[in-house]
């Protein structure tokens, strides 16, 4: 065993020994001649300048690199230029190389992809190949079908410091880049930003059992042509399941999911920011269809757009789990603000959905059979034009549980909207909603029976709880709840049936600043102890506590146990509140005071219709840190719902405004 030792070291000392370091160009004129005439564990270095040429590695185990390689000098890679002069890939790894094939320290830019059948590639041609690329630039490439930057087909490169940019697929897949065939390449430390696709992916686009890992991955600025049936502008996946770390994904743009789109794929999210994307059908941030459940941790969705459906997430036949997950700022022209649930029932726990804006459904819209399950979950500041503020349902029953629901706003339905829908709520606070004309907390139409337990139903305008005076009648059972105004406090409009249960008051829940968006509840609260633990209507049960669920005697009714709540929720309730408007609803004028801090920067407040047309802008200028105000007079505007936002350096929040004159 001792000889055989030896001989091993030998062997490796020897191949050390007969590696050889090749210069281009001083030993050869292009770096192809230095490939074909080097052997596996040499290393090709090559001196700054441009190279007009295509390579091969064709199979060989060397390192190839410019004089970043030797000396770390990151100008050394804008310095020296591969151009493929558009006469095919400009690199290409076919020959079963491995991670001991290595490209480092060059800008690759100007190939086409038409050397390769059926004309991928247009950077980088990977094939059954898995070498190493490492603080490498690729620009400015063109492939007329898939991956203008790079193509991976049955292959697993390893990606680190690469930046990929300004790549185009010409009338295909894969912008940036391309996987296919259970290709999985690791990207660490990588820049995809400003490619585009014609059809799919303007960053990545992921198919056929493809799962690539990024992690510290910006993707950024790409596209797909705007037009009907492109999908992905940041990252499109079918049937494959990508993971994501530490990875950002912002302004990109498609007629389908601005940031991520997933069709029989369940990619994993973890300490994501998907950002400021935009799409014209559906998805603004994410759109997941066929059957896609990824699984969302440590998510911000903020500020996404979309013409049509669904600013946040798009969820048709899928169930995605979120987790830690912020829903904020997104805007959707047609249905949901926040989320978009079609025949789907995703899981939300620990979430916050929260300035959201749509025609119908502006945080939540759930529509054919969806049935979402929602457990600690926050619903505030959502604006919908017309129905549903926080939640819409439609022929969709969502479970929901421990949640706040305040300060949203609609036409009909502040808080819920129900189209023959019976959504089942249990400890749930829902106060301060406002609608336009019917049913500030619930509103229920066409055959709805929600189920209320252990709730607090409070300071909703116009109503509590509305039924729509035409067609199928609708019924509402409520046990051990605050409801305000008590059982007369519901509008049946004489197309329903109140199932007034036991444990029902009506009595000032107490919270501890609802004014500043604190529903903890005080010592003094009537709602202490006055929940159920079991409860059991219809053969379901809907309550069963064990006694450390709850302290004393009993569940306390709304969505935050008194005495159970840590320190952290007490500050989530209060970051958020650095801006207030005083009164709301108003005529005509408002106050807004704000809270600035060092560091803040520019602020800016603007006020925006329900269309995104924006009104006016009433400041925008640096403060000192400090306590602030300032004035609305919409004297010369009509009634209706107003979204006012907020941006600063350290944040953008949106409120909303409802003017009555």
């Amino acid at each position: 065993m001792k000889e055989k030792t030896i001989f091993i070291l030998l062997m490796i000392l020897m191949t050390t020994a007969l590696a050889t370091t090749i210069y281009i160009p001083a030993d050869y004129a292009t770096i192809q001649e230095g490939i074909y005439a080097s052997e596996d564990g040499d290393e090709i270095i090559v001196s700054p300048g441009t190279y007009v040429e295509t390579i091969n590695f064709a199979g060989k185990a060397i390192i190839l690199g410019s004089l970043f390689y030797t000396t770390q000098d990151t100008s050394y890679i804008s310095q020296t230029i591969i151009d493929g002069n558009q006469d095919g890939s400009v690199v290409t790894f076919d020959s079963g190389e491995d991670s001991t094939s290595v490209l480092t320290g060059f800008t690759i830019t100007n190939g086409s992809g038409q050397g390769n059948y059926p004309h991928n590639g247009g950077g980088i041609y990977f094939y059954y190949s898995s070498p190493s690329l490492e603080n490498v630039t690729i620009t400015n490439n063109l492939a007329e079908s898939g991956g203008g930057g790079i193509y991976c087909d049955a292959s697993n490169p390893s990606l680190e410091d690469v930046t990929i940019t300004g790549n185009v697929a010409e009338w295909g897949y894969g912008g940036g880049i391309y996987c296919i065939y259970s290709s999985s390449p690791t990207l660490a430390n990588v820049t995809i930003t400003g490619n585009s696709a014609e059809v799919r992916g303007g960053g990545i686009y992921c198919t056929v059992g493809s799962s690539p890992s990024l992690v510290n991955v910006i993707i950024m600025g790409n596209s797909t042509s705007a037009t009907y049936n492109n999908f992905g502008g940041g990252m499109c996946c079918y049937d494959s399941s990508p993971s994501l770390a530490n990875v950002t994904i912002t302004g990109n743009s498609a007629y389908w999911a601005g940031g991520i789109y997933c069709s029989s794929s369940s990619p994993s999210l973890v300490n994501v920011t998907i950002t400021d994307n935009s799409a014209g059908t559906f998805g603004g941030g994410i759109c997941c269809y066929n059957n896609s459940n990824p699984s969302l941790e440590n998510v911000t969705i903020t500020g996404n757009s979309v013409e049509g459906s669904a600013g946040g997430i798009y969820c048709s036949s899928s169930s995605p789990i979120l987790e830690n997950v912020t829903i904020t700022n997104n805007l959707a022209g047609g249905c949901g603000g926040g989320i978009y649930c079609y025949d789907s029932s995703p899981s939300l726990e620990n979430v916050t959905i929260t300035g959201n804006s749509a025609s119908y459904g502006s945080g939540i819209y759930c529509y054919n059979n969806s049935i979402p399950n929602l457990e600690n979950v926050t619903i505030t500041d959502n604006s919908a034009e017309h129905f549903g503020g926080g939640i819409y349902c439609n022929y969709s029953s969502p479970g929901v549980e421990n949640v706040k629901i305040t300060d949203n706003s609609a036409e009909h339905g502040g808080g819920i909207y129900c189209y023959d829908s019976s959504p089942s709520l249990v400890n749930v606070t829902i106060t301060d909603n406002s609608a336009e004309e019917d049913g500030g907390g619930i509103y229920c139409t066409r055959g709805s029976n929600p189920i209320l337990v252990n709730c607090i139903f409070w300071n909703n305008l116009t109503q509590e709880v509305e039924f729509y005076d035409y067609g199928a009648p609708n019924t509402i059972t409520i046990a051990y709840c605050d409801i305000d105004g008590g059982e007369a406090g519901i509008e049946t409009n004489n197309n329903g049936t109140v199932n007034w249960l036991e444990g029902n008051i009506d009595a000032d829940p107490l919270f501890v600043d609802a004014e500043m968006g604190n529903y903890l509840l005080t010592e003094d609260s009537p709602c202490i102890d006055a929940g159920t633990s079991y409860f059991e209507y219809d053969g379901e049960v809907l309550v069963d506590l064990s006694e450390d669920e709850y302290y004393g005697i009993a569940p306390d009714m709304g969505a935050y146990e008194y005495g159970l709540v840590s320190t952290d929720e007490l500050k989530i309730e209060n970051v958020k509140l650095k801006i207030n408007t005083c009164p709301n609803p108003f005529n005509p004028e408002t106050t807004i005071s704000f809270f600035t801090t060092e560091g803040t920067g520019n602020t800016e407040i603007s006020i925006y219709n329900l269309k995104g047309q924006k009104v006016t802008t009433l400041v925008n200028e640096q403060f000192e840190a400090g306590s602030h105000k300032v004035t609305w007079n919409a004297s010369g505007q009509s009634s209706g719902i107003y979204l006012l936002r907020f941006i600063t350096a350290e944040k953008r929040e949106t409120k909303k405004l409802i003017l009555l004159k």
